[in-house]
């Protein structure tokens, strides 16, 4: 036991019994998400303060905390555990304590995503079907799967270009994500419509190249060829420039995925604070953290967000313990 790591403020025993209801939850609450509930502890106390509020002047002075070198996913961070733990006082009755709105948090125009809308993602399909029937080489074949899987399956860009022919297993319908970023190992399935893309590929691809996604050069398809054809993409599909006048990013598409797949949630009725894991597993994030700032960073979602996870579970483990460093 760490006895320098104890929660003290005001909120010290709100804290301790917040993190057993997260990793009751399924939520693996470790050592960078306990530092920064303790960061939070310390600030509390630092208010000096004998009433349990959180106001806005409040949020505000914690968001001021990180500005250290201004860097937009630490704010991000630093709002989601403040959001978070509001979300948890107020659905347990505690009075004097607002819930902090997405659209307080201030970020950078490149740390905005773009979410492509269900027009546009279909005018991308049918702009690059309409090029297949046109020339249907391994280049076209690959930067159309590519795309299948940013957007049906959320890879980031390096995972989906470093997929090799061993990853896939054709009997199971997955692919295995190798990926470096977080040394996870993760499983990716396929449904039987990009499963049979992706077996009619395999029929006109004739290499011994380890990769699975190559040119008519017979080399691993790359990250300058990628982003040439999907910037000729979008321009023939009538796609609008971001509002700061750049082209959006592949990385979009898995931002787009991870909004789609919460959307999904909620239409079927999911609880998200118990599937929000799910997603961080199949996603590839190390903690849960990374997937609420990820989806947080979409204002109208986050609000939908903030009204989900207020409406779910409202009961406490009352066991009182210190936590520390694992």
């Amino acid at each position: 036991m760490n006895e320098n790591f104890k929660f003290e403020s005001i909120f010290k025993e709100e804290l301790s019994q917040f993190i057993l209801y997260k990793r009751s939850n399924n939520y693996k609450y470790s050592k960078p998400i306990i530092f920064r509930l303790y960061e939070l502890d310390r600030f509390f106390l630092s208010l000096n303060t004998s009433t349990k509020i959180i106001n806005q002047e409040i949020v505000d002075k914690w968001l001021s905390t990180c500005n250290i070198n201004n860097k937009e996913a630490t704010k991000g961070k630093y709002f989601s555990v403040i959001s978070q733990f509001c979300n948890f006082l107020r659905m347990n009755g505690y009075e004097n304590i607002i819930q902090p709105e997405a659209n307080k948090l201030k970020f950078h125009s490149e740390f905005i995503p773009y979410i492509f809308t269900d027009d546009e993602i279909k005018r991308i399909f049918n702009i690059i079907k309409q090029e297949l029937n046109i020339n249907n080489d391994l280049d076209t074949n690959s930067f159309y799967i590519l795309i299948c899987l940013y957007y049906c399956c959320g890879l980031r860009l390096s995972e989906a270009l470093n997929i090799e022919l061993k990853d896939y297993n054709i009997s199971d319908k997955t692919i295995t994500i190798v990926e470096s970023k977080n040394n996870i190992t993760r499983l990716i399935p396929l449904n039987d419509s990009l499963n049979n893309i992706l077996l009619n590929y395999l029929n006109i691809r004739k290499s011994d190249n380890k990769y699975l996604f190559i040119t008519n050069s017979n080399v691993q398809y790359y990250k300058g060829k990628l982003y040439e054809k999907f910037h000729k993409l979008l321009k023939k599909a009538k796609i609008p420039v971001r509002y700061d006048g750049n082209r959006q990013r592949i990385h979009d598409l898995r931002h787009t995925f991870a909004v789609n797949a919460l959307k999904q949630m909620q239409i079927k009725g999911f609880d998200l604070y118990t599937s929000l894991p799910i997603l961080s597993v199949y996603l590839g994030h190390k903690n849960i953290v990374e997937t609420e700032y990820y989806l947080r960073l979409i204002q109208s979602e986050a609000e939908n967000i903030s009204k989900y996870t207020c409406d779910y579970l409202k009961n406490l483990y009352n066991k009182k313990e210190d936590f520390y460093y694992e």
